[in-house]
Parts: structure tokens; C-alpha cells; sequence
């Protein structure tokens, strides 16, 4: 059977519509990060499927504003989906608007001032983050860290063995010390 008539009698039905992933097309059309969002110009349809492991997989057929525009072979869950195009247009097309998809997907990012202050040093939450046993300060004095407690064998211990400025070793709670930010003086 040929293309034009799959698409011409393929089965437009919503159980046999298939999701687009947006990014994956745009990834075949050299685009980056295309948002995987609900749109309704390009559509997918199975021209015949399977069950692989746990997904569908198989032949698809993509139309673009109600027009063909591809073609894809997916043969198995951990393989790629080939794309075959029916026109440079059609894929230029596709690609115009995929890229109209980024710049409409409106950022949603945590701004924050950079002349903010945050301070100079950071927490740590279990003994076994430590990275670092130079970095480590006790009431705003730089100490240093000997040895790691160890109570249980998960990595959830809070203690540490450390030395103070004048020498005096004692035991403190990981949740009492603050460790330097890697910045240069």
C-alpha cells in the first residue's frame, strides 16, 4: 500500500491518535529543548503497532494541519524513532512551528537580586555530605573536622569529632557547623 493512501484512509479516531512528543520531533528538526506541551496543529496516528517491554511501538503517521507531513518507524522501545518526511517543506514547516512553541511557552524561573547578600557559608544535613573537612566553622570560628561518628551503616549519622582553634577536640552535632562557600579571597 502506498503512503498516499495510508493517509488518505488511516484511522482518525481518538484510540488511535498517539501523543506527540514535541521534543522528540523537534530534536529530529535540530531544534533544542522544545517544550513538550498540548497543541493541536500536529497530530500522530499508529499505521500499526505493538506492545514492546512496556511501551507501543511501531508505525506512525504524522499530519501537520491535517496534512501528511511524516512518516516514522519505531521497531522497539530502547530504539529511536526514524522520521521520514514527505516534503522539505512540510518538515521546514513543522520546524517554523515548533519553533514558535519555545518562544510562547513563558518562562517560569525563580528571579533573585544579585546584590542580595546570602551570607558566607552553607549547612549540611548528615556527616557523610562532608566534601571538605577544612571548610568547617563552629560559631563563625573556623574548625577542623578530625572524624566522621558513625552510629548507623545508611549515611544518616550527624556527628563529628572536631578541633578547635585553641586545640580542644570535642563532639558537635553536623547541624552546628557551616562550611565556606569555594570562593576566593
Amino acid at each position: 500500500m502506498k503512503l498516499i493512501d495510508i493517509a488518505n484512509k488511516i484511522d482518525k479516531s481518538e484510540q488511535n491518535r498517539q501523543w506527540v512528543d514535541t521534543d522528540d520531533i523537534g530534536y529530529e528538526l535540530r531544534i533544542d529543548n522544545v517544550p513538550c506541551v498540548e497543541q493541536d496543529r500536529l497530530k500522530c496516528y499508529w499505521v500499526g503497532n505493538w506492545y514492546c517491554t512496556d511501551s507501543y511501538v511501531g508505525y506512525r503517521m504524522y499530519f501537520f494541519d491535517d496534512e501528511p507531513a511524516a512518516f516514522s518507524i519505531q521497531l522497539g522501545r530502547k530504539c529511536e524513532e526514524s522520521f521520514h518526511w514527505f516534503t522539505l517543506e512540510l518538515a521546514k514547516k513543522v520546524r517554523e512551528y515548533l519553533l514558535s512553541l519555545n518562544q510562547e511557552k513563558e518562562l517560569n524561573i525563580s528571579i533573585c537580586d544579585i546584590n542580595e547578600d546570602i551570607g558566607d557559608s552553607y549547612k549540611i544535613e548528615f556527616n557523610e555530605q562532608i566534601l571538605n573537612f577544612n571548610r568547617a566553622k563552629l560559631n563563625n570560628e573556623k574548625v577542623e573536622i578530625l572524624e566522621k561518628i558513625k552510629h548507623t551503616t545508611c549515611g544518616i549519622d550527624t556527628k563529628v569529632k572536631i578541633k578547635l582553634p585553641d586545640g580542644e577536640e570535642k563532639h558537635v552535632d553536623i547541624n552546628d557547623l557551616n562550611f565556606d562557600f569555594h570562593i576566593t579571597e
